[in-house]
């Protein structure tokens, strides 16, 4: 009996070892789970909050959109509107130019200019174009001064140095900074104070004042 009752605590002692070892796996698996399931939950939060951030983002992008969308289509708008006005005031232009210039003058470059019939002094020459409204024609382009040869072979222009020699000064004032004098002009040969315009010649040449040319004017 003894024998027996002592096998039956050893088998008990080693249950009990076993049970408890069993209970500490049980218990450390136990808190490995969770662990893992903090850990899940964690990253479910996470995963929550970058959904969130990423809808959020999303409809900002979409919000802009729409607003770049709406400006591009208001930009088109102001656009053609701008094409539109521009076109509008170029034709009002043209027809108010064309309205202003008098009989007998011609338009070139939104102004009017008249081509004298007959010769006279410079000084004779700006005192009609003055009665006339309007001044000697000034020239600031090759463009203005290939237009200008259509019309005489020699005219007075506006551009003297009568005032101080050798300082060239358009009538109103202006100094020339438009230089295209023919080869070897200004040369002042005998006191040549007035500018002509000459289709002979390629660009402007002094002449006397007194002597007679046809002349344009310009308003």
């Amino acid at each position: 009996m003894t024998q027996e009752r002592n096998q039956l605590q050893t088998s008990l002692n080693s249950t009990t070892q076993e049970t408890n070892q069993l209970q500490t796996s049980l218990n450390s698996m136990t808190q490995e789970r969770n662990q893992f399931q903090t850990s899940l939950n964690n990253m479910t939060q996470e995963g929550n909050q970058f959904q969130t951030s990423l809808n959020s983002t999303t409809q900002k992008r979409n919000q802009l959109q729409t607003s770049l969308n709406s400006t591009t289509q208001e930009r088109n708008q102001l656009q053609t509107s701008l094409s539109s006005m521009t076109q509008e005031r170029n034709q009002l232009q043209t027809k108010l130019t064309s309205q202003i210039c008098p009989d007998g003058w011609i338009t070139f470059s939104r102004s009017c200019y008249f081509i004298s019939s007959e010769s006279k002094s410079w000084d004779e020459s700006r005192q009609d174009c003055l009665r006339r409204g309007a001044d000697l024609v000034i020239i600031k382009s090759k463009e203005k001064e290939a237009f200008l040869k259509n019309f005489h072979r020699k005219v007075w222009i506006g551009l003297s140095d009568w005032e101080t020699e050798g300082v060239w000064k358009w009538v109103d004032g202006s100094s020339l900074s438009y230089t295209f004098w023919a080869s070897g002009e200004p040369n002042d040969r005998g006191g040549e104070d007035c500018a002509e315009l000459s289709q002979g010649r390629d660009g402007f040449n002094d002449e006397s004042c007194s002597n007679k040319l046809p002349w344009i004017c310009q308003k």
